[in-house]
């Protein structure tokens, strides 16, 4: 079961982070998003693109070509703040306008949700009682392991689990991890996807029966304008090396990716799994 997914919010980030001038980011992410959408009808795929509320808002034709093109539209939250640094009431309050954003354009019930940096932990379970909330039953948040985000290290399955917080039942496909010198790290998207060699990703992927990926536009963007800022500083070097390492390559090695497997959407891999076979109290 290997699951396809993006994270839209390109079109809010550059803007957001300043990055560049949207006379020029709009025409490249416009046209990356165009040519997976066409790349991926030509392979008779389809994927789950989880948007956020924010891209809604301010670029709503992003959300109707995708789903135009037949994929299934998640949520991503509005704002795109870390979940464990808001409240109760600032989740709830971003997670309603983001699931209502998104069903008011495509008409349908928005049911999937990816948290920003998978920022469901241990400490802020509650989540999933507003995700319930609002109609979510399928979610896509869980890193099931440390990480500098918190990260979910006591969820011991690194597959689609039964979650059952309080008596409310949440359908939790977590995130695919691989053990790379000693550290689970997420090798199907991001930074990492980038930095790997393709060799090293296959054969992780052709190692395991449960893969989720997690895309971004940007990280495919090798036009995209790089800040420079602070680079004496070891952390700065460190976020740029992990924000542009393997931009020039990453596209090909994404499309190498698509052609080599075969991919499913969050819809389609739901009706594979027995959900009675593995449940978690968290």
């Amino acid at each position: 079961m290997k699951i396809l997914s993006f994270d839209i919010e390109d079109w809010w980030v550059y803007d957001h982070y300043s990055i560049g001038n949207s006379k020029d980011y709009l025409p490249r992410l416009d046209n990356y998003l165009d040519e997976i959408l066409d790349m991926l009808e030509l392979m008779n795929t389809k994927a789950t693109f989880f948007c956020l509320g924010k891209v809604a808002e301010s670029h709503p034709y992003v959300i109707k070509k995708i789903h135009s093109r037949g994929h299934h539209i998640g949520c991503h939250s509005y704002s795109h703040q870390f979940l464990i640094d808001l409240n109760y009431k600032e989740v709830e309050a971003d997670t309603e306008k983001a699931v209502h954003l998104l069903e008011d354009i495509i008409g349908e019930k928005v049911f999937a949700y990816r948290a920003p940096a998978f920022s469901i932990t241990e400490k802020n379970k509650w989540v999933i009682e507003i995700l319930a909330k609002y109609g979510i039953t399928h979610d896509c948040s869980i890193f099931p392991a440390s990480r500098s985000f918190g990260g979910f290290p006591s969820f011991k399955t690194n597959r689609p689990a039964m979650l059952d917080f309080n008596g409310i039942k949440m359908k939790e496909f977590p995130m695919s991890t691989a053990k790379i010198m000693g550290k689970e790290i997420a090798y199907s998207g991001g930074g990492y996807f980038r930095l790997l060699p393709y060799r090293k990703i296959k054969q992780i992927v052709d190692s395991q029966d449960y893969v989720m990926t997690y895309f971004h536009i940007k990280d495919f963007d090798k036009y995209q304008k790089k800040s420079f800022a602070s680079l004496s500083n070891e952390s700065a070097l460190a976020r740029y090396f992990k924000d542009y390492y393997g931009l020039k390559n990453s596209y090909k090695k994404f499309t190498k990716l698509i052609h080599d497997n075969d991919f499913i959407d969050l819809l389609e891999a739901d009706k594979l799994i027995n959900w009675n076979e593995n449940h978690i109290n968290i």
